[in-house]
């Protein structure tokens, strides 16, 4: 089932686009990764999938349910990079006034759940003021996931953490894939690769880039392959046999390592392997990383 549905989604600030024409779906009960420069319009984008600002064109779903007007899903919770939290409550405390908000009822076995869920059981006690930043960013999506939501926005929520508190904030991603539907925000590529299901890129407000990320990789294949021969005998050999046939060849610093760069197929590589019987180590098809396509469609 499609959990969110973005179409056409369109917003200016002064006659610039910060959002534009921007379209894509999340499946339910994965975990994406949203991928931009900062200024992309990535907070804009979620600020509109939570009906905190007004579209000026397109369509927003939230599990079929349409968003906009004065009409938010209650099916959806967001996070600001920052949380505005109470510094002088308690871990319990501040939960206990997000569960008196929402009308939730068994609150002490809710904020229990929660708190042993995000990691800060133990601290429940303990004044937000004196948290980490990281305790701080958990505590703050523990608020947004106690009642329960089918979708969580979560705005650039680790790129201000140490590795301690990206770790932890990491971790709890991991316990809530398929708990609920989770969008991410990030201009941080590694932060992507550790726990996305689908990856959307965009860019000044427009989509650049959507899929898996074994899609996008097979989307930018660059017809390269890398070859480790037995010997240098054996590179010769090859270089002889299969001439150029369109194809760069480049020297590595390992005297028995070739690249072939620009190969309309690899398979004419194994058949001259095979017909002279050159002898190899090493076949490698060089897959693009995430960071060399975001490059390519940002730069």
């Amino acid at each position: 089932m499609i959990a969110i549905k973005i179409d056409g989604l369109t917003k200016s600030y002064g006659g610039k686009k910060a959002v534009d024409d921007l379209s894509f779906v999340v499946a339910e009960n994965t975990i994406c990764g949203f991928l931009g420069p900062n200024g992309a319009g990535k907070t804009t984008t979620f600020r509109l999938m939570a009906n905190l600002i007004e579209k000026d064109a397109g369509e927003i779903e939230i599990l079929s349910e349409v968003v906009g007007g004065n009409k938010q899903s209650q099916k959806l919770r967001f996070l600001q990079d920052v949380p505005e939290l109470y510094g002088y409550m308690s871990g319990y405390e501040y939960l206990k006034f997000i569960c008196e908000l929402n009308g939730l009822g068994d609150i002490d076995k809710k904020i229990r759940e929660t708190l042993q869920l995000v990691g800060l059981l133990e601290a429940k006690n303990k004044r937000i003021n004196n948290f980490s930043r990281g305790m701080k960013q958990r505590i703050g999506i523990g608020a947004s996931i106690i009642a329960q939501p089918k979708v969580l926005l979560l705005d650039e929520p680790i790129s201000a953490l140490d590795p301690i508190g990206r770790k932890e904030v990491f971790d709890l991603l991991i316990k809530l894939r398929g708990k609920m539907t989770i969008m991410f925000s990030t201009h941080i590529i590694d932060d992507i690769e550790r726990v996305s299901d689908q990856v959307i890129i965009i860019n000044q407000g427009k989509k650049v880039a959507d899929g898996t990320i074994e899609e996008l990789r097979g989307k930018y294949l660059t017809n390269v392959v890398e070859l480790k021969f037995a010997s240098v005998k054996d590179k010769t050999r090859f270089k002889k046999a299969f001439g150029t046939k369109g194809t760069e060849m480049e020297e590595r610093s390992e005297v028995t390592r070739l690249k072939l760069v620009g190969l309309e197929e690899e398979q004419a590589i194994l058949k001259v392997l095979l017909r002279e019987r050159i002898r190899v180590l090493g076949f490698n098809v060089v897959v693009p990383s995430l960071e060399e396509i975001f490059i390519e469609e940002v730069a």
